[in-house]
């Protein structure tokens, strides 16, 4: 029996290890055939496959922004690829090539913004220069939310804080600005004032060394230094000694062999603050800050060091809470709107000032809300986990009266995953529980689907575009039933791309992707020629601040269309009028 087993293993070591395992690893997906998407009336536009690191390294998350795709893998990779040609337009690395959890990037008209551990990245869209890497002090708890002038991270307090998670809004670094010269002399662009200094100077004051803070919580504990038997310096309260009065550099540190200060030998870090390891007083205990006496190691080391620094974002203003947030912050132009996981809807002032932030809207809800809500113009939409959907003018609302919604509808289910918006159709969906179509006026009930269906990845104005549980692909008539008398609605065509196992929610445009762990992205369209140019279907958010022409508002540029939904709040303009009236004693 011994011999056997032997004999065994040793014809199981030297077939090797079984190829099939390797195979499993990631799906066998490939392009789609010609005569499946004919059936569906769609064809292909491209396909590229991102690569993938080794059996561990999968696509984590996949965005469309505008007339771009944002891809982020596993092992910390963050790539560009052009919507509409599917070509790779740039990559960066993450980090020092650790994995992390990948949260949704941000985009403005200029930047794409990407939190990697501690760190949050800002790159040029369509180049990926570096603008800058800051440090964020905690990790992100949820995807980030960008504007043109600030991105809006939710953060996790740092240990030893009070709080669950904090808000962090940091602005955009002040752009350089090069004098142009004349032949009458400095010629400066309008607005712009004359000054004399030198544009490496310029340069410079934008890299302060030193000079920026790490932010601070409103609401971080601090810990009081161990007082010294015998000051130094004649100042009040405990330092620690000058280098240049200690007749040595070797601990420890102490003047005439009186009143000895404690050893820099003792402390694993000369980062702040300086805590003792030492278990009768490591809670207790911290030495004083090295950089509160010039000169002292901390000022001496940062005079020495002669490396440039990168630039960082100005921090605007921060707001902790008891409460975690769930998802990615949702702007408006004067608002940032966050969910907390015990139910509450808040809406910030984005023009708060640092340590003044001003609440406008708190209101406690009944319900959970199971899925991200959604924006589309002012107007947000929120599912429950009741089966209720609320679209709420997020302009609207203050802290006395709460939220007032625009209408309110059931289309039941769970709800658990975010509405799609149309330009005239609002899509609930959950898992098991089917699509509802709603009119996004209304919130009237069109059509439901069977409750396969569950889960919304994109449309054009005909049809609707939908996956299954099984990964079954499934198209809908966008804007009527198939059985009016039920409000029922079966599909048109199905396709079975069950190795696309990963879910692209497009909101850009009209086009579908089909993406797999294998780093496989394809993307489709439907064939009509009308759609042979990305047409946008989703209505995008408004989260600038309008121009101010005189009294008359002028909508933003950029692609975004005019407001639709409600008019802006008047009473919450910051602009004065163009001839205001005296006032009379």
């Amino acid at each position: 029996m011994w011999h056997r087993f032997v004999a065994v293993v040793g014809l199981a070591l030297a077939a090797g290890p079984a190829p099939a395992q390797l195979n499993n690893v990631y799906s066998k997906a490939v392009p789609p055939e010609k005569a499946a998407l004919d059936r569906l009336n769609l064809r292909a536009e491209w396909s590229v496959v991102v690569p993938v690191e080794g059996t561990r390294d999968t696509l984590s998350q996949v965005q469309t922004i505008g007339d771009q795709v944002f891809v982020q893998t596993r092992a910390g990779v963050l790539i560009a690829i052009d919507a509409l040609t599917g070509r790779l337009q740039w990559a960066a690395r993450l980090g020092n090539g650790t994995s992390g959890t990948a949260y949704p990037v941000a985009a403005n008209a200029n930047f794409v913004f990407c939190a990697h551990v501690t760190k949050l990245y800002a790159f040029y869209r369509y180049t990926g220069v570096t603008e800058f890497v800051a440090e964020l002090g905690s990790t992100p708890t949820t995807g980030l939310a960008a504007d043109d002038t600030a991105v809006y991270c939710v953060l996790g307090v740092r240990p030893g804080n009070a709080g669950a998670h904090r808000v962090a809004v940091f602005d955009m670094p002040r752009p350089i600005t090069i004098n142009a010269s004349g032949k009458g002399g400095d010629q400066l662009d309008q607005g712009a004032k004359k000054s004399d200094t030198n544009p490496i100077d310029d340069l410079l004051s934008r890299y302060s060394p030193g000079t920026s803070l790490p932010p601070n919580e409103g609401f971080e504990q601090t810990v009081r230094p161990r007082v010294l038997e015998a000051p130094v310096g004649g100042s009040a309260g405990s330092k620690t000694p000058s280098l240049s009065t200690l007749p040595s550099v070797m601990p420890p540190y102490s003047l005439e062999n009186r009143s000895p200060a404690v050893s820099l030998g003792l402390l694993p870090s000369l980062r702040q603050p300086y805590h003792l390891r030492n278990e009768a007083g490591r809670y207790i205990q911290s030495t004083p800050s090295l950089s509160s006496i010039p000169p002292s190691i901390a000022g001496a080391m940062l005079l020495s060091d002669l490396r440039p620094k990168a630039v960082e974002p100005p921090v605007r203003w921060q707001y902790g809470l008891t409460s975690r947030v769930i998802y990615p912050i949702i702007l408006t132009p004067t608002r940032a709107w966050a969910v907390t996981d015990d139910n509450t809807v808040l809406a910030l002032s984005k023009r708060t000032a640092l340590g003044n932030v001003v609440t406008e809207v708190s209101e406690r809800l009944t319900s959970a809300i199971p899925a991200a809500p959604v924006a589309s113009g002012t107007t947000h939409y929120i599912p429950f986990a009741n089966g209720t959907l609320i679209a709420l003018e997020a302009t609207g609302g203050n802290l006395a009266g709460g939220i007032a919604p625009k209408w309110r509808s059931n289309p039941g289910g769970i709800n658990n995953h975010s509405p799609f918006v149309t330009k005239t159709h609002l899509y609930a969906a959950g898992d098991n529980s089917g699509v509802v179509c709603l009119n996004r006026e209304t919130g009237n009930v069109v059509w439901r689907s069977d409750d396969s269906a569950d889960r919304v990845i994109g449309a054009n104005e005909e049809l609707l575009y939908v996956r299954d549980r099984q990964g079954r692909f499934l198209v809908f008539d966008a804007k009527r039933p198939t059985d009016p008398a039920r409000q029922k609605s079966g599909p048109l065509g199905t396709a079975n791309f069950s190795e696309f196992n990963i879910h692209i929610v497009n909101t850009a445009s009209d086009r579908v992707y089909l993406a797999a762990d294998n780093g496989l992205i394809v993307c489709l369209r439907d064939a009509a020629a009308k759609y042979a140019k990305p047409m946008t279907i989703w209505p995008a958010p408004e989260v600038n601040q309008t121009k101010v022409i005189g009294v008359d508002t002028q909508p933003g540029k950029g692609g975004t269309e005019p407001k639709k939904d409600s008019e802006p709040m008047k009473e919450k303009d910051p602009e004065p009028k163009k001839n205001p009236e005296p006032k009379k004693s």
